[in-house]
């Protein structure tokens, strides 16, 4: 899921008015120096540039652009309607509209525009656009089959992929990689622990380990399957995953064969359940499910990002939650918020942005000369501000005397600050410190250190959680 490009729109029921900001546009010799044409064309330039921005500043005092993604998101949205029952409704088949549109010109799907085909996108794809009535014989649905088959056929989608396959009926959960529930025991001291794994990666995993519990599955009708995509038949795929590039790459930095110890984990795993060897399994539900339900809290939705979100729809249906109870219906009108309707399309974002883009604005805004006393900054400031985190969380367990201090990246995700934000939104408060104060502010990260390390600038820049991992590198998610 690609989530580099993000596009601003005007706000204008909440923008503000760039009359209002006339006051604060120097003149463009000001701006940029001298009289040469270069200087003075660059100088209306970045005057027109921050008028722009200024433009689509939120009421509140926020920026948001569209986070883009690839087509992921909508095929994926697109089975967890089919899971539901309303594969044919017209939210599913304005989704297929998109994906249809990104199919590339090869015939297959890929995580960027031109990029190579990916099989995993590739099979959502096509099979999502056959659920919502697409004619498997047209030319683009032919063209999209051969693509796939030519690439490897669906034998070779990755473990998410096939969670979906075996909720849909087309493999068995025993052909997917076990996800139980009783990961929740292992100990923070001990490998594997669910808090050794990224928060994104954990926030899937828990709800995944629900579903692996309930093993929920919705048969198609025999016009939605996709028998036609595998090479030796759905029934032919091996019970255990190929090997991973990620297991290729610690090959040379241990003697062990990662691969072949997960693989023997997998199908061990799998035979104790055979034999109904699950003496905890109750208890390891009952914890995965409390676990899971403690972080909608303050959050937009599980983790505040599609990917868990949509996991944890499944999970709570495996629960016995009905569709119309708070936390379905909450956890939809999520996937609602990251749903842009355009025409007869509509298409998702995979979360949504607020932090990172008012953080990179303030700083941007800056830079062009704008005041740091301006209404606008003096605005995002205070709503920049709002958005820190002051409660501990599940990164509290690795540093548990660290005081809370940071920022997410979207509008709620208290249980998940991360590392990116924090640092972006305390460059953007620096930059808005009273007089020079700005100027002498630094904020240092040096590799392999974990002590906390507290700007000595203003009351309103509160201490700045610089984590590392494990191996001395930056962490992206949780601080």
């Amino acid at each position: 899921m690609s989530s580099g490009s993000s596009r601003l729109e005007s706000q204008p029921e909440g923008g503000n008015y760039p009359s209002a900001w006339n006051s604060l546009i120097p003149a463009p010799s000001a701006l940029i120096g001298g009289d040469s044409l270069f200087g003075d064309t660059l100088s209306h330039a970045v005057v027109a540039a921050r008028s722009w921005l200024m433009e689509r500043q939120h009421i509140e005092g926020y920026w948001l652009g569209e986070l883009e993604g690839d087509t992921i998101l909508e095929s994926e949205y697109i089975l967890l309607l089919t899971y539901l029952g309303r594969g044919q409704s017209e939210l599913a088949k304005k989704c297929a509209r998109t994906i249809a549109a990104e199919q590339l010109a090869t015939g297959g799907w890929a995580q960027i525009p031109g990029g190579p085909i990916d099989l995993s996108i590739s099979v959502k794809a096509y099979w999502t656009l056959k659920i919502t009535g697409h004619d498997p014989n047209c030319e683009y649905m032919v063209r999209a089959r051969e693509a796939i088959r030519a690439a490897g056929g669906a034998e070779k989608v990755n473990s998410f992929t096939r969670f979906y396959l075996a909720l849909l009926g087309i493999i068995s959960y025993q052909q997917c990689p076990a996800v139980p529930p009783e990961l929740m025991f292992i100990p923070t001291w001990m490998p594997f622990n669910i808090y050794e794994m990224s928060a994104w990666s954990r926030t899937i995993v828990v709800p995944l380990s629900l579903i692996w519990a309930f093993q929920p599955v919705r048969k198609l009708p025999p016009e939605h399957q996709i028998d036609e995509l595998f090479l030796n038949g759905a029934d032919k795929l091996p019970v255990s995953m190929p090997p991973s590039e990620q297991l290729d790459g610690l090959k040379g930095k241990s003697w062990l064969n990662w691969h072949k110890v997960f693989s023997a984990i997998d199908i061990g795993w799998k035979t104790l359940e055979r034999l109904h060897i699950k003496p905890l399994r109750s208890w390891a539900i009952r914890k995965a499910a409390k676990w899971m339900l403690d972080r909608f809290a303050k959050s937009d939705g599980l983790g505040a990002i599609f990917p868990p979100i949509i996991w944890s729809i499944i999970s709570l249906k495996c629960l016995g939650y009905a569709e119309d109870s708070p936390e379905v219906a909450a956890a939809l009108l999520e996937l609602e918020k990251l749903t842009i309707h355009e025409g007869d399309t509509a298409r998702l974002e995979p979360c949504r942005s607020p932090v990172w883009d008012t953080a990179i604005s303030i700083i941007a805004l800056r830079e062009s000369g704008v005041s740091a006393d301006s209404a606008p900054l003096r605005m995002a400031v205070d709503w920049l501000l709002s958005k820190e985190v002051r409660q501990r969380a599940d990164w509290s367990l690795r540093k548990p005397h660290v005081e809370p201090a940071g920022w997410y990246f979207e509008f709620n995700n208290e249980f998940y600050p991360d590392i990116d934000d924090t640092i972006m939104a305390t460059m953007a408060l620096a930059k808005c410190l009273p007089g020079d104060s700005h100027a002498a502010w630094t904020a240092e990260f040096v590799p392999g250190e974990t002590s906390p390390r507290t700007p000595a600038t203003s009351d309103k820049v509160n201490t700045v959680i610089f984590g590392t991992t494990t191996s001395g590198s930056r962490a992206a998610v949780d601080v």
